[in-house]
């Protein structure tokens, strides 16, 4: 088995304290196979072990997220350790079933030739993604879209040629996934079936049916909800090779209690960091009685029920 590496790109934008990166690298220790090293390139996450190579890197450009990402697998790209072939990945890429990282296949979302003009006048994303098209239109290469927000490889080689062709660091730039798999021709299988992203409020009942049998799952900060994070760590609980500590969020802290023996003191604690009820609380630390216990069951058994 060809063993690979993979390239984290790690912005500053993190809503959930760099969690989203915390479960992607749980799900890549419970599902990838042929992993060789892991770097992790941009912000630092503040709980890395040294299980990952952590490279520090900025964002230096303004309204150019694909722009800043493609700096930093370039900057990747440098390691001389670095694997011939690696995985990009994003912090909000879950890794849902069990696979071989080298075997993983490039995927697309059809030509973007076919897009209608409707489709371009709708989020900031796609200006992006129509530079993308008509630069490649332009030079007569193929318009397919591999901007499909889940794993992709590389090559360490390949991708500094074909990125060294675009001025993708002026103006809002281009999409590189969709510059790297045309210039390259990659042969690609449709994204359908093989990738459900979360970027709506979705219930925890609604979520497990949309991601049944599906290999990667992807979100955005629209989708990362209370069900979503309670989705993440039923799924993914234990604690990975490259985390120094445990996260710390209500969500999570709930499922550990519910989960792990429900010892009335934690369950104080929790109460305590997270709900605002000042007399209940008074009530909860003057000691274990069959009542107050059913009390705090009763209100973390609330959120839970929200979901």
């Amino acid at each position: 088995m060809q063993k690979v590496d993979l390239v984290y790109v790690l912005g500053s934008g993190s809503i959930w304290n760099n969690n989203e990166l915390r479960f992607s690298l749980r799900s890549v220790q419970k599902n990838l196979r042929g992993v060789r090293k892991v770097y992790i390139v941009g912000e630092n996450p503040g709980f890395l072990t040294g299980e990952a190579i952590y490279i520090p890197h900025p964002d230096p450009l303004h309204r150019n997220a694909d722009g800043n990402m493609a700096l930093k697998i370039l900057k990747a790209c440098e390691e001389k350790g670095l694997s011939d072939d690696f995985l990009f990945m994003n912090d909000d890429f879950i890794i849902n079933q069990p696979m071989v990282a080298s075997l993983i296949p490039w995927m697309h979302k059809g030509d973007m030739k076919e897009r209608s003009e409707k489709f371009w006048k709708a989020q900031f994303y796609r200006h992006r993604l129509r530079r993308t098209y008509d630069v490649l239109a332009g030079r007569f290469l193929p318009t397919i879209q591999y901007d499909y927000h889940a794993p992709m490889l590389m090559n360490k080689y390949r991708f500094p040629e074909v990125m060294a062709q675009f001025n993708f660091t002026q103006d809002i730039g281009y999409t590189f996934r969709s510059l790297y798999g045309n210039c390259l021709e990659l042969p690609a299988i449709p994204v359908k079936g093989n990738k459900v992203t979360i970027y709506r409020y979705y219930t925890i009942k609604q979520i497990q049916q949309r991601v049944e049998n599906i290999p990667f799952v992807g979100y955005n900060d629209q989708g990362l909800n209370r069900s979503l994070k309670w989705w993440l760590v039923d799924n993914f609980p234990e604690k990975s090779k490259y985390e120094t500590n445990l996260p710390e969020d209500k969500i999570t802290d709930l499922w550990q209690w519910f989960n792990r023996g429900q010892n009335y003191d934690m369950g104080v604690q929790i109460f305590e960091k997270y709900y605002k009820h000042k007399n209940l609380l008074r009530l909860l630390k003057s000691g274990e009685s069959r009542m107050l216990r059913k009390k705090l069951e009763f209100k973390f058994t609330q959120t839970i029920k929200e979901l």
